[in-house]
């Protein structure tokens, strides 16, 4: 908020109707000198979006004004202290005004530009000296999170790394050819004379090692990749069906989650392998108008593909952020697709998905994902990412044409969480219609596919084939005996069997 907009009457009759200052101002009673921690505040508001200061009020007397204070002392000591005890200089708008016949100092914080983040107590330098705002006041901002605002000063390259200890005999072939095929089409004067190595060297998919060797890049793994969580471990997908609305809501038996997995592979693969998780655990509804047959889901397909191709994209590829997961939550009301690192470059929650607002945290595999094409054996088709800065924009289209809310994006500085949320009457058919809840008609289900293979299988069979608890097993074995797709070979306790029926 801006001084010229910040009115000083309105403010102190809702911090005293609330008995509290705000988020994004702070209240100083600085009666005899400038308090030491408010170079903490400055540092907060400059690495948020900025905020406000007032000086001369007593938050314990009610906000009312401090006798004695000496707005014009006070205001030339902030300004010092904005000038410098920072690193940078708070370039701060100071204002004395005056408020119940008496002055109190104004100042407006600005946000520090993203290139020149973290703002921090030069004293203190930058891995003590920064913090940020939140709800409970000023907290300091940890390690991880002060080189996440570093690297917004130059690109990062964390994806053009050489993997060291890899080989390129652990990239997928059959990726590696269709990435080659489409690139040369796309653009036949850049590779024309290229082998197939030099292309790879060309568009970044591998690079000389300190060793002389030719050795995949980070980019190059995790988008054609055999395994490339063989080097790391948790740069993977973990898909979770929580009970409720809530981590906290358990299942009736206890249970903690309703479905879960560990998606590993590719890029391309764990794109597919948590749409398949998806619409496992989706209702669609299938009902019947003059004939024609209509399947409705849950959730827009396009939308969860171009957010988690989004998330595994532009997630943080880092040393420290390479440790964390991307997260694909299922509840009663939404999906949650979270990733490490928040948004890079000139991207806010304000400007997504808006023409020209783009900017890639990991620029080499963006470009790489763009000929990725989604192997043989997945539903999937084309290529991963579009990399045009509309993935955004086809997510909220996508929630728009089903009539449900848009996407809500949530952005920290080691985060970045996005929300679907479900259609109250997501899959309802007119009450005039003939319906049915049902996977609809083609679509794979893990155990059907299973018991197709295998002629039979007991429920402790499916559980280990699914990687879920034996409840959670029995809930899908029993969904799919109500919906007559499944059959028990009518044994009794462990000798259970379940066929498809004939």
């Amino acid at each position: 908020m801006s001084v010229s907009r910040f009115n000083i009457d309105e403010f102190v009759r809702f911090a005293r109707r609330v008995n509290s200052d705000t988020a994004d101002v702070e209240v100083k009673t600085a009666s005899m000198a400038l308090p030491k921690d408010i170079v903490e505040t400055l540092s907060a508001f400059a690495n948020c979006s900025g905020g406000t200061v007032v000086c001369g009020l007593s938050e314990k007397e009610g906000f009312v004004p401090v006798e004695g204070f000496d707005a014009k002392r006070i205001s030339e000591a902030l300004s010092q202290a904005c000038a410098d005890k920072m690193e940078p200089p708070v370039r701060a708008n100071i204002q004395i005004e005056e408020f119940e016949s008496s002055l109190l100092v104004v100042a407006h914080i600005p946000e520090t530009e993203p290139f020149r983040k973290p703002c921090y107590i030069k004293a203190r330098g930058p891995y003590d000296g920064s913090f940020i705002r939140t709800g409970e006041g000023d907290r300091k901002l940890s390690r991880y999170e002060v080189d996440r605002l570093m690297e917004e000063r130059q690109q990062p390259r964390y994806d053009a790394q050489v993997v060291e200890g890899a080989d390129v005999s652990e990239l997928d072939s059959e990726l590696v050819d269709g990435f080659l095929r489409r690139e040369r089409a796309a653009s036949p004067r850049v590779f024309a004379g290229l082998s197939d190595e030099d292309a790879l060297l060309t568009m970044g998919v591998t690079a000389r090692a300190s060793d002389g060797e030719t050795r995949p890049t980070l980019a190059g793994l995790m988008a054609l990749g055999r395994h490339p969580q063989k080097h790391f471990p948790r740069a993977n997908v973990t898909f979770a069906v929580f009970p409720g609305n809530s981590k906290e809501e358990l299942a009736q038996d206890g249970a903690r989650f309703l479905d879960s997995r560990t998606i590993i592979g590719p890029i391309p693969v764990m794109v597919s392998e948590t749409l398949s998780s998806v619409r496992r655990n989706m209702r669609v509804v299938s009902y019947v108008e003059g004939g024609s047959r209509r399947d409705v889901a849950e959730y827009p397909e396009v939308a969860i593909r171009e957010a988690v191709a989004n998330a595994l994209m532009h997630r943080d590829y880092s040393q420290e952020g390479v440790a964390s997961q991307v997260q694909v939550n299922m509840f009663d009301d939404r999906i949650e697709v979270v990733s490490p690192g928040g948004l890079y470059g000139t991207v806010t929650v304000d400007n997504m998905g808006e023409y020209g607002s783009s900017s890639s945290r990991n620029q080499f595999l963006s470009r790489i994902l763009e000929s990725t094409p989604y192997p043989e054996g997945y539903p999937e088709r084309g290529y991963v990412v579009e990399n045009k800065g509309t993935g955004f924009a086809q997510i909220q289209a996508a929630l728009k044409d089903r009539g449900m809310s848009p996407a809500e994006p949530v952005d920290s500085i080691s985060l970045f969480v996005l929300t679907m949320r479900k259609k109250a009457d997501a899959g309802a058919a007119p009450s005039s219609l003939k319906h049915r809840e049902d996977v609809a008609e083609g679509e794979s289900d893990p155990i059907l596919d299973y018991i197709r293979a295998n002629g039979s299988a007991a429920s402790s069979e499916i559980s280990e084939m699914l990687g879920v608890s034996r409840a959670t097993a029995n809930r899908r074995i029993k969904k799919l005996v109500e919906l007559g797709a499944l059959i028990s070979n009518g044994g009794q306790s462990r000798s259970i069997r379940y066929l498809l029926p004939r």
